[in-house]
């Protein structure tokens, strides 16, 4: 995935912006990463339950985002944020980003996918201290 590895670039741009409001959406986003993997496997065919377990796993990127009164609904900035500022901080294993941009590209099977949101659910969780 081509993108701009530079925060700086980021927090400078349009794209990524402090909101001190979305700190009280970390346990919607929290709640409806929960639902959307509860619900994943129920879904009808491989594809919509690979797709489920990514959406869990995006809001689950989102409330880590939102931990940190961030907002940006742009995926390389999402990249950069979760590598430059949780995993070189060693708050979040880079095995989550991997199994999430893995899951992105509607890759593995749903079993490793929804074992792989359950893990950046449980990982951010603990992040956010929920």
């Amino acid at each position: 995935m081509m993108r701009t590895s530079d925060l700086e670039y980021w927090v400078e741009s349009p794209h990524l912006f402090f909101d001190a409001d979305v700190l009280k959406l970390v346990p919607k986003d929290l709640e409806k990463a929960e639902k959307l993997l509860k619900e994943a496997p129920g879904k009808k065919d491989a594809l919509e339950q690979i797709n489920t377990a990514y959406m869990s796993m995006y809001c689950s990127v989102q409330a880590l985002l939102h931990s940190i009164q961030y907002k940006t609904t742009h995926m390389r900035c999402i990249v950069t944020v979760l590598e430059e500022y949780f995993i070189k901080r060693g708050s979040l294993d880079r095995i989550h980003l991997e199994n999430f941009l893995r899951s992105q590209r509607v890759e593995g099977t749903p079993e490793e996918n929804f074992k792989a949101a359950e893990g950046v659910l449980t990982a951010i969780k603990g992040i956010v201290g929920k």
